[in-house]
């Protein structure tokens, strides 16, 4: 059977103003690699690849990928609820680097320190903030969870999730991977560490649903894998059908 894959990739861009916002350092290599793992598939039959991003991440270039850009946290949640009212989603590989945290509103340090940041003439809101102010203050709010919305509306699709710690043992990040897995309902999660990517190396941990994990060693082979793992869930489904 034809399967529609979605893959979320890169980092989100929460806006401070008309030219300026709050990023990371997600290169959205992964996904890159993961799309062209499922377009290249002899084992899973693909009928589109649906590639979120950011304005500002490279995309697949490959006819079975359907780009839809999105902006910040928000705009990936609205993007993900209007595609799957539109579209049966079989896959979702949530490989983006989603903020934590978005704007909520610019003031500056005197009026913090006055008590006055939210009267309307302390909150900054034009176009673009002007490079002559002195103490600018970023007042920040948390962004939805969109992993935790994604088999709430779809609960059928198959979900890989992706977590990302820096400098920790090995133990503890399959223990908060493992524990993404279940508060989301994943069916896999990838754990990597930030000190363990440089260059063409990139380790990660693909743990399943039962606990179990096997490690990998760059891009390309986490990509394989991730197919192959979603192909093999694709098969199992089809044969209790």
């Amino acid at each position: 059977m034809v399967k529609n894959i979605v893959i979320t990739a890169g980092g989100t861009s929460e806006r401070i103003d008309d030219v300026r916002v709050i990023s990371n350092f997600s290169s959205g290599r992964l996904g890159l690699a993961v799309a062209k793992a499922f377009s290249e598939s002899d084992t899973v039959d693909i009928g589109a690849i649906y590639y979120l991003c950011d304005k500002n991440t490279v995309v697949p270039e490959n006819d079975k990928v359907k780009v839809i850009r999105v902006a910040g946290a928000q705009g990936l949640l609205n993007g993900l609820q209007d595609l799957f009212q539109q579209e049966k989603i079989d896959a979702v590989v949530h490989a983006m680097a989603v903020s934590d945290y978005t704007v909520k509103q610019v003031s500056t340090l005197e009026a913090v320190r006055n008590r006055e940041e939210n009267k309307p003439e302390n909150i900054l809101n034009q176009g673009k903030i002007s490079s002559e102010m002195d103490d600018l203050v970023i007042l920040l709010k948390k962004t939805p969870k969109v992993i935790g919305e994604i088999k709430k509306i779809q609960p059928d699709t198959i979900l890989v999730g992706f977590k990302l710690l820096t400098d920790v043992s090995r133990e503890h990040l399959i223990q908060i991977g493992y524990r993404l897995l279940q508060k989301n309902d994943c069916d896999f999660v990838l754990a990597n560490d930030l000190t363990e990517i440089t260059g063409d190396r990139h380790r990660g941990h693909l743990i399943a649903k039962d606990g179990s994990y096997q490690t990998y060693e760059t891009k390309q082979e986490i990509a394989s894998a991730i197919v192959n793992h979603v192909s093999k869930v694709f098969q199992d489904k089809e044969a209790e059908s």
